[in-house]
């Protein structure tokens, strides 16, 4: 048999537990950090996600999302793709980094939202890291506990609404509700119901009338591409068709390289739509929109 299929909806909420291959590190230095969190900036603005929380340990990640549309698989497969080929770049490594499917399980927003982002600050605590979580510099506490918001991935207004008016009331009763956690003596189990979800039976219930539903195509964005090209390609000078085309001049490879990239970006394309509409294969498609975020980050 094979693996269940993901439950994917617009506006569903995930905490995500990725974990190195092997049990290894995911994290070989502070360089890998602060790139695995740029290229977790970058997924959120390509797919407007929201980001409630997350926490990098060892060999292991907690980051709990919310996709505004529904997939979480393209997403993910994208996101684990790229932190795989820096990683293995950057440390003359081959083969898995991640250690076979990440797990996901949908959370409701409604009753689980603050714990759940509570839950994931409180990984350091647990792993034996660190006895003052909000100090942890690889997770999103800070941006919780402190009086200004200063982390740009972050969504914590959300959350932070729960716990009154004014960022510094707000503030100061998240981090005594991280201390009220820490106190209680014993493990703290997630309340999964179903196997795949954080939240009631009522909720279960909601999550499987999605699994259920008859799943509609998803509309390629043609029209959307082919006005960028235009666009592109008026501003530079440059026909649509050599854009288009298989001319390897370097003025026009130049021009292609921006408008792939901007289709891809913009109109949420997968790699096999733009290989077909550019003519080209998917993996020269992956090469191109690989060099220019490399540059960009």
């Amino acid at each position: 048999m094979g693996r269940p299929k993901r439950i994917e909806y617009a506006g569903a909420c995930y905490l995500i537990v990725l974990q190195g291959n092997n049990r290894q590190d995911l994290f070989l230095s502070n360089q890998d950090r602060r790139q695995f969190l740029l290229l977790l900036k970058s997924c959120k603005e390509r797919y407007a996600l929201k980001v409630y929380a997350y926490s990098l340990m060892g060999s292991t990640v907690s980051m709990l999302i919310e996709t505004a549309q529904p997939n979480l698989s393209v997403v993910m497969q994208g996101f684990n793709t790229q932190y795989t080929k820096f990683f293995n770049g950057a440390h003359n490594a081959i083969g898995h980094v991640f250690s076979g499917r990440y797990k996901a399980w949908l959370v409701d927003k409604e009753t689980h939202l603050a714990e759940m982002t509570r839950y994931v600050h409180l990984s350091c605590a647990r792993e034996g890291l660190k006895d003052k979580p909000w100090r942890y510099q690889w997770s999103s506490c800070a941006a919780y506990v402190e009086a200004e918001h200063k982390e740009p991935i972050v969504d914590s207004d959300i959350v932070l609404r729960k716990f009154g008016g004014g960022r510094l009331k707000q503030s100061v009763r998240y981090l005594q509700y991280i201390k009220d956690r820490m106190k209680s003596t014993e493990g703290e189990v997630l309340p999964i119901v179903g196997g795949v979800a954080i939240g009631g039976e009522a909720f279960l219930n909601k999550i499987f009338a999605h699994r259920n539903a008859p799943r509609l195509p998803r509309p390629v964005p043609v029209e959307a591409a082919r006005k960028i090209i235009a666009e592109v390609a008026g501003r530079h000078g440059v026909s649509e068709e050599k854009i288009l085309g298989r001319v390897q001049w370097r003025e026009v490879s130049i021009v292609r390289r921006e408008a792939i990239h901007r289709v891809w970006k913009e109109t949420r394309m997968g790699v096999s739509e733009l290989a077909h509409l550019f003519h080209r294969t998917p993996s020269a498609i992956s090469q191109i929109i690989r060099s220019v975020e490399d540059v960009i980050v």
